[in-house]
């Protein structure tokens, strides 16, 4: 359920005397954000409609606007037609039709405000040299249910003996005694990038759109943690009683398993390929239908568990981490997805554009201005416009 449907729900919720203290409070808020929002939430539980009916779109599956208008309506007229046997059946018969008329109204009402909160209709254009480049932001959950919004001016937290920014300010002092028994997850958001520090010395870059769960202290069997998105791995080797302590990283359709290498995993959910690619040491590489080892300057890719690998030039992969985009033979949608992530815009293309390769370094602490003037010297083109919060990058072909 995403932000509008809570809020419709705790709408729906305090009109039926519902909610609780913390869901009043969340309604308070929401409320209190906008004053727009407190003259719809007046207009709703103020008025003689169905209110049931108004916000059950809420219950709705994925189905167009038109459809699920229609759906309201023909259950709404359902519900006149079962009702109308009662006796004095003209003088209810108009205020059922009233009724009627108002739920359909407050229907269509929550079901636009809602939509048009999170999708407008309209959009305007805006100067690309507006949309600036991605920075250090990041999200930290604990098990224990703390969440923290890391600071912007940090690049990364580490572990030692309590947790702290990575030039040593403090960020959370944890009992020790609960130490090892915790977890920890880092989300870094479209636009983002951060550093982490595990308590092994292991240091992770993670790229935009990424996520990292992991132990806030490894046992001495095995190192384990995982990774949804891009992240680059420099691993520590530690030992107990004279054994390499192996470090297992999990991500989608594979385990890697080292012991101190450093190598780069890219496995984005809407990504068709995982790619594990090899800068130093040695890994294996483990799906659900074969295992491979890599040595340096080699790449395994995975898709729905079918593991190959090839011998590959590994900067381009890896320079996300000093900052820097490096295209080589790069198509124009993978190198789009490296610019939707790290500039937070959506990318829609033409469906008859041809494919188009790129090669070549651009920084990526420049604005997205000047990315996309180096990109259109390949004949591609490119028409930006902001819809409400979301920025669209509409590419196009000469």
């Amino acid at each position: 359920m995403d932000a509008t449907e809570k809020i419709a729900e705790l709408i729906k919720r305090h009109i039926e005397g519902k909610l609780t203290p913390e869901e009043s409070d969340a309604l308070t808020r929401w409320r209190q954000d906008d004053a727009a929002n407190e003259v719809f939430f007046q207009q709703v539980t103020q008025g003689e409609a169905v209110f049931a009916d108004a916000l059950r779109w809420i219950d709705m599956e994925d189905e167009d606007a038109k459809q699920q208008l229609e759906n309201i309506k023909q259950r709404t007229l359902g519900k006149l037609r079962t009702a109308q046997p009662f006796p004095m059946r003209r003088r209810w018969s108009s205020r059922l039709i009233y009724r009627g008329v108002a739920a359909l109204f407050l229907c269509a009402s929550l079901f636009g405000y809602f939509h048009w909160r999170q999708h407008p209709t309209w959009s305007e254009p805006i100067e690309a040299s507006s949309v600036l480049p991605g920075s250090n932001k990041a999200e930290l959950l604990l098990s224990d249910g703390q969440k923290i919004n890391l600071r912007s001016d940090k690049d990364g937290i580490i572990l030692s003996d309590e947790l702290s920014y990575s030039d040593g300010t403090p960020l959370l002092a944890i009992d020790k005694a609960k130490l090892a028994q915790m977890t920890a997850s880092i989300t870094v958001p479209v636009g983002g990038k951060y550093k982490v520090t595990l308590s092994d010395g292991t240091r992770v870059h993670l790229n935009a759109q990424s996520k990292l769960v992991y132990p806030l202290v490894f046992n001495h069997e095995k190192r384990q943690v995982s990774i949804a998105g891009e992240a680059y791995f420099e691993v520590s080797q530690q030992y107990e009683k004279n054994r390499r302590i192996p470090f297992e990283v999990s991500s989608k359709d594979q385990v890697i398993r080292v012991t101190g290498t450093s190598f780069n995993v890219s496995a984005y959910a809407d990504d068709t390929y995982t790619y594990t690619t090899l800068v130093e040491g040695s890994v294996e590489i483990e799906t659900a239908t074969g295992r491979l080892s890599l040595r340096p300057n080699e790449q395994a890719s995975v898709r729905e568990g079918s593991l190959n690998k090839k011998s590959i030039d590994v900067q381009q992969y890896i320079a996300w981490k000093d900052n820097t985009f490096l295209f080589f033979e790069t198509e124009l949608r993978d190198l789009m997805k490296q610019v939707s992530r790290w500039y937070a815009v959506e990318v829609s293309y033409p469906k008859d554009i041809p494919p188009t390769y790129f090669y070549g370094e651009i920084s990526r602490e420049k604005n997205l201005a000047e990315v996309l003037r180096i990109l259109e010297k390949a004949g591609v083109k490119f028409e930006l416009n902001k819809e409400g919060s979301h920025v669209r990058l509409q590419v196009k072909h000469d």
